[in-house]
């Protein structure tokens, strides 16, 4: 269930509301199931919170990670051994369970892991009011953003 009042944006460029500024990037990831298949899936953050998506379109949320409560967010140097891992991959440590995540590049999946450990760290990482990054990517349907958002409120960043 998405959060109440949330509006997700169809627009694949950043902007810059009117609100209390939160570093928030969003884009479509591969995450690795417990049997070793990938799907693609929509992540964005949610204030503190990693939020995804079966697709950017769905309004069902699959699931809500709290960044504080995490363990290691960290990239996964390249393996030859593993053909999967071509540099691209991290991991976010969730008690028992790792969630393997691919990003479309390494420069990607190394942007991904910043944002979200100062998430994790701060709960709210402010920006100056001309700041936004985005990362360009092969193709539009794997670009991935970063853009200012309004926290959600959640009681471990706010």
């Amino acid at each position: 269930m998405a959060t109440q009042g949330t509006v997700r944006s169809e627009s694949t460029e950043a902007y810059v509301p009117m609100t209390e500024d939160v570093v928030h990037i969003q884009g479509y990831l591969h995450k690795r199931t417990k049997d070793m298949r990938w799907q693609k899936r929509w992540f964005e953050t949610n204030g503190c919170f990693l939020t995804y998506y079966k697709s950017r379109k769905m309004t069902k949320l699959l699931a809500a990670l709290n960044l504080p409560q995490v363990g290691e967010i960290t990239l996964l140097p390249e393996n030859a051994d593993d053909p999967d891992n071509d540099g691209t991959l991290f991991t976010i440590e969730l008690k028992s369970r790792i969630y393997t995540l691919k990003a479309p590049s390494r420069k990607n999946a190394e942007k991904w892991v910043e944002i979200l450990n100062q998430l994790k760290t701060s709960g709210t990482v402010e920006i100056s009011s001309s700041e936004t990054t985005r990362v360009p990517t092969a193709t539009l349907d794997e670009r991935t953003e970063w853009k200012k958002n309004a926290c959600f409120g959640c009681v471990w960043c706010c």
